[in-house]
């Protein structure tokens, strides 16, 4: 029965893996033309070529943004390992992000920002995991 167990976990985590590089896969095409578009709208905004009166892009409407503040993804793996207070490994940490935010980032991504606060020693590699680092521990 443990077999049988063991292999469900795996094979999930594999279909989560992929779902996600299915999902990057196809917003690569659309990334592509919005970052066009978006260096298009610059050139014509530095051209003094937009319309009077407009806002040039809709970000640019003013400070009546409602909802939830924007988080980057460095904050968000830090609530997330926080929250847990247990060792996470990154496929896990992506899971988490996905089913708390909807953001779907790519395990790359997410290795590459722990990384980072490994390096700026806000979380710890633990076994085969991360795992926030305790005020002490960052002090010592």
């Amino acid at each position: 029965m443990a077999n049988t167990y063991e292999f469900l976990l795996r094979r999930k985590a594999d279909l989560e893996v992929r779902m996600i590089e299915a999902q990057r896969r196809a917003q690569e095409p659309f990334e592509g033309e919005l970052k066009a578009i978006g260096l298009a709208i610059g050139a014509i905004e530095r051209a003094g070529l937009a319309p009077p009166g407009e806002p040039a892009t809709f970000a640019a409407a003013g400070p009546a943004r409602r909802g939830r503040k924007p988080r980057s993804a460095r904050d968000m793996i830090l609530m997330v390992l926080g929250r847990e207070n247990v060792v996470l490994t990154a496929p896990d940490i992506t899971r988490q992000l996905e089913r708390r935010w909807s953001r779907a980032l790519p395990l790359s991504g997410v290795i590459l920002e722990l990384q980072g606060l490994e390096a700026d020693r806000a979380v710890r590699r633990s076994g085969g995991g991360w795992v926030t680092v305790v005020e002490d521990e960052a002090a010592a």
